[in-house]
């Protein structure tokens, strides 16, 4: 029978009874008309020959019949092969029974064909009818009465109808009693008054035995008290008298169909469940299986009931879980918890199990119900969550938090245990990652990143730590029992980043910055492990090339200012102890103030006075400058339109932008808010870009500077000269003015190259229509050259310094010295 989604139900019920069941092959072999292909086990009972005798063919079926009634069998098969019929009731006819004497048995034969007609095979049931003959015989030789006494004898319930009018001609004791009916009553009764189904059900039921290669039916009888039970009918005629009748065998099926359609019901349920569920007897040998087990196995039910549980077992469970497993169902109580199974192909998987006895009513064990939920998605899952919590997706390292779990072990053992060991964190930064990811882009950077990781996992032993921390920041955790050994696996760490890398068409150099910090000697925790030997990085990036630079206590005094300086600066903003300074710009030809720089300046009250130089490339490291740019710029437009309502004739001012500013998705929006909140006419506002800027990332700043332009102030180049611009950039910019750097300025007019390179600047500049603005002038000399060089506008100490706004007011009331 199919066992896909069913429970296994053993085909040996079938195997006892009165009936014997028969399947016969169409074509004789050598003397044998009917070879047998199938038969019940009960034949024995009925002629004395095991079904195996026939099965290997050492008994032939048709050498067992009488041969005054095997001509009437012939003639039977040989009319139903060649008419269009399915089924050959037989008149009752003799085999001999292996003690020699004589059998009368009855039967029904189906013929079974192949698409094109032609027989294939036939099946069929036999019933021994010797007694009811010899019951019949004896009424016929001796008296009714004595046929009475004979039938009534029989425990089965046996009756006799009338094949064309279906009345029930008799009845023995046992009917009655099941019907309910006296014997008057009974006899008086036609089938279809005790049959319930409708002559289209019983249609049905003869083809579905047809289809089933069945030879009884199942019916459902009424009994006299109104209780309808279901009952398979065998049939077969008979004759009595010289009247033909039909003679049945009637068994009551009623519980045993209950209990399979309850068993149906119980193996549907555990079917749809989405749990494998299997039952065994108390000795561990598996009774039942459902779909989902052999789904989630892969093996069928045939191939696992009658075995021991244990050949599912992937053989590795600890003796302690099978002694603990044991011991608690031995006790009569469920146990739970994890099993390596195997599955058919011999994979193993995790499976959650729930194992409980199940006791008879005397509180016996009688065997066990297993229930299992397969883990294999569960551990995929917490798998990849455990990949997406410690692991960096692009290069498959551990990640920060793989790395400070471990250090937080790394120094709970040490507490522990006081190890003084050599491990070394090392903290390694990818020189110019971000220009790289800029300039040739993300894909390009990421395989850098990829690479940059192989190179790593080159040098690095099994006991080390790699992670990725993020960016292009990777740490290593290594373990050395020798100072020499370490240097000498520096060495070797540093050598993989002086190499060039080809990425595609592009070959770049792949400098890195390295710190080393040694634990625990250098920190206590992990906290300060990660920050020291970061430190140390950064101290390594001030040098050329890929080179390492190990913690000290004077890095870390170095930190530990820096922090001081970020408190202070932070307390500066917020108590107003930033103000701004202005340095005239003055018309060569005029020699009038034009315009003004306004340059901040850090008035500590402690230390008094702190030039930009000391805190301005600190604030851009921290992003300070932003905040603080910010206020540069709305001071001195308010300063600006200050002027105009004092009366005083406004002049331009000129604000330094910082790069982080142009990072910042913002920036421009900023700009217009300050423009509008303060009333500013943004033809009085310069804003000053210098050339390294640009040229860091010119195609990101342009559409920024056109946005500003937009906006209505002017731009300018600053330190112009000491980058190197493009022609080609520099005439898509919305320039106005030219900043001469102060280097070249200094050494005018002698230095020959400095006044070829300013005239070209200033050459460049009238001829881009834009105005020169020379920086440092600080000699008569330098000012007169710059003058008939054709230079409209300079600035420097020979003018004036930079002034406090009082300082600048005054200045800006009366003339310059001639």
């Amino acid at each position: 029978m199919n066992t896909q989604g069913k429970a296994y139900i053993n085909p040996s019920l079938f195997d006892t009874g009165p009936v014997v069941f028969f399947k016969w092959g169409a074509r004789p072999v050598a003397d044998d008309l009917w070879p047998v292909q199938y038969v019940s086990d009960n034949i024995a009972e009925l002629t004395g020959y095991t079904a195996s005798t026939f099965l290997e063919k050492k008994q032939a079926y048709s050498d067992l019949v009488h041969p005054d009634d095997l001509e009437s069998l012939l003639r039977d098969f040989s009319q139903v092969i060649d008419s269009d019929t399915s089924r050959i009731t037989h008149n009752d006819y003799r085999l001999c029974h292996r003690d020699g004497h004589y059998i009368w048995v009855t039967g029904v034969t189906m013929i079974h064909r192949a698409d094109t007609g032609a027989p294939e095979g036939f099946s069929g049931y036999l019933v021994d009818v010797s007694v009811s003959r010899e019951q019949w015989q004896s009424c016929q030789d001796d008296s009714e009465q004595r046929y009475r006494q004979l039938f009534k004898r029989s425990r089965v319930v046996e009756l006799l109808l009338d094949p064309e009018s279906g009345d029930l001609v008799d009845a023995n004791e046992a009917a009655c009693r099941f019907y309910g009916y006296s014997y008057e009553q009974f006899t008086s009764l036609n089938a279809s008054d005790i049959n319930v189904m409708s002559e289209e059900e019983i249609a049905q039921a003869m083809v579905e035995a047809e289809k089933e290669k069945r030879n009884h039916f199942v019916f459902r009888h009424k009994l006299a008290s109104g209780e309808v039970r279901d009952v398979e009918v065998y049939s077969g005629p008979v004759e009595l008298h010289g009247q033909k009748l039909l003679y049945s065998i009637v068994h009551d099926i009623t519980s045993r169909l209950e209990a399979e359609r309850e068993r149906e019901k119980l193996s549907n349920a555990l079917d749809q469940s989405g749990s494998s569920v299997m039952l065994t007897d108390a000795e561990y040998r598996i009774e039942y299986v459902n779909w989902q087990f052999c789904q989630v196995s892969g093996f069928s039910p045939d191939e696992v009931i009658g075995r021991h549980v244990d050949f599912l077992s992937a053989g590795r469970t600890s003796p302690e879980v099978r002694r603990q497993l044991a011991a608690t169902l031995g006790q009569g109580k469920p146990w739970h918890g994890e099993l390596l199974c195997r599955r058919k192909n011999g994979e193993l998987f995790w499976q959650s199990m729930s194992i409980s006895p199940i006791a008879c009513a005397k509180g016996e064990i009688e065997g066990f119900v297993a229930v299992g939920e397969d883990l294999t998605a569960q551990r995929e899952t917490d798998r990849k969550i455990q990949q997406l919590a410690f692991f960096d997706p692009i290069t498959g390292l551990g990640n920060r938090q793989f790395l400070l779990d471990n250090l937080d072990e790394f120094f709970a053992e040490s507490e522990a245990s006081g190890f003084e060991g050599q491990t070394v964190l090392v903290f390694i930064d990818l020189d110019d990652f971000k220009r790289v990811n800029d300039s040739l882009g993300h894909s390009v950077g990421d395989r850098l990143i990829k690479t940059a990781a192989h190179r790593l996992k080159v040098v690095v032993s099994d006991s080390d730590v790699l992670v990725r921390l993020g960016g292009d920041e990777f740490a290593i955790m290594h373990y050395t029992n020798s100072r020499e050994k370490l240097n000498d696996w520096l060495d070797q760490l540093c050598y993989q980043f002086n190499r060039t890398v080809k990425l595609g068409p592009h070959t770049i150099n792949a400098f890195a910055s390295i710190g080393v910090a040694f634990l625990p000697q250098d920190a206590t925790d992990t906290t300060e492990a990660l920050r020291n030997a970061e430190l140390a990085m950064y101290k390594a990036k001030q040098q050329t090339g890929s080179s390492c630079h190990f913690f000290s206590q004077e890095l870390n005094q170095q930190a530990q200012k820096r922090m001081d300086l970020e408190v202070r600066l932070r307390k500066a903003m917020q108590h107003d102890q930033l103000e701004l300074y202005y340095q005239p710009k003055v018309c060569l030809k005029k020699q009038n103030i034009v315009g003004v720089e306004a340059l901040i300046r850090w008035n500590d009250p402690e230390r008094g006075l702190i030039p930009p130089l000391d805190f301005i490339p600190f604030a851009e490291e921290t992003g300070l400058i932003l905040p603080i740019s910010y206020w540069v710029l709305e001071t001195a437009c308010k300063q600006v339109v200050n002027w105009q309502q004092t009366g005083r004739m406004p002049i331009k001012i000129a604000i330094n932008l910082s790069a982080r500013q142009f990072q910042d998705p913002g920036f421009v929006s900023q700009v217009e808010t300050v423009l509008q909140h303060t009333g500013v006419d943004p033809k009085w506002v310069e804003l000053e870009i210098t050339e390294s800027m640009l040229m860091e990332s010119m195609d990101d700043m342009l559409p920024v500077l056109h946005e500003l332009k937009r906006l209505g102030v002017s731009l300018a180049i600053d330190d112009f000269g000491t980058g190197y611009s493009s022609l080609a950039y520099l005439k898509q910019m919305p320039i106005d003015v030219l900043k001469v750097d102060r280097a070249f300025v200094k050494d005018l007019p002698h230095g020959q190259n400095d006044c070829a390179i300013t005239r070209t600047i200033i050459v460049l500049a009238q001829q881009l229509g834009l105005s020169v603005v020379a920086e440092g002038i600080e000699q008569i000399e330098q000012a007169e050259f710059l003058t008939n060089s054709g230079c409209d506008i300079g600035q420097g100490f020979l003018y004036s310094r930079p002034l406090t706004l009082m300082d600048l007011e005054e200045k800006l009331s009366r003339p310059l010295p001639g």
